[in-house]
This record gives C-alpha cells, sequence and structure tokens, in this order.
C-alpha cells in the first residue's frame, strides 16, 4: 500500500479493487511533479500543494480495471501516472490486484 502520491518505476501496472477503496490518480494537468518524493520536504500530499484542491483527485471505481503507464514505458519518463491507495476508514479491508508488466 502506497499512501503518498507517486509514480512506479515499471512499464505499465494494471491495478483493480475488488474490496474497499480504489486507487486514487492526479491528472498530469493538476498535479505538481516537483512535490513527488523528496520535494515534498517531508509535508503531507495536502499539505505539500502537489495538488491544488481536494476536488482534482479522481478515483477508480470498485472492480474497474486499470492500466497505469508507468516510469519505463517508451518516451514517458517524467510522465508516468500520479496515484496513491487512499487512506482506509477505521478498520475497513481492502482487496486489491496489481500485475506488472515485465521487460523481456
Amino acid at each position: 500500500m502506497c499512501p503518498r502520491f507517486h509514480v512506479d518505476n515499471v512499464l505499465c501496472r494494471m491495478v483493480t479493487t475488488y474490496h474497499g477503496e480504489s486507487t486514487q490518480w492526479l491528472p498530469d494537468h493538476h498535479v505538481d511533479r516537483t512535490k513527488l518524493g523528496e520535494g515534498s520536504k517531508g509535508l503531507s500530499d495536502d499539505a505539500s500543494m502537489i495538488y491544488q484542491k481536494p476536488g482534482h483527485i479522481e478515483q477508480l471505481d470498485v472492480g474497474s480495471v486499470a492500466l497505469l503507464k508507468g516510469e519505463r514505458w517508451a518516451n514517458n519518463q517524467g510522465g508516468g501516472l500520479v496515484h496513491r491507495s487512499p487512506r482506509q476508514k477505521g478498520d475497513q479491508k481492502r482487496l486489491l490486484l496489481t500485475l506488472d508488466l515485465v521487460e523481456s
């Protein structure tokens, strides 16, 4: 589980949630990539201003299947999808499946 917005250093990752809160993501035009990782200066996603408004955060539907382009996708360096695992409410459980496309 990755509770902070980030990009994956893979070609592509398939994500689907069967139960619980689904993956959240930011459209490219609503993300400040300089705030990823160390650029957040230790601040939370909310405080770092990686996005301007909570309404900019998109969320997959339960049961939807998404293919997330990563940093290793051809000509996509610096353009991987910015996403995170949502905060769980209380003792809510989450069933998530991820599969990575591997390089041959």
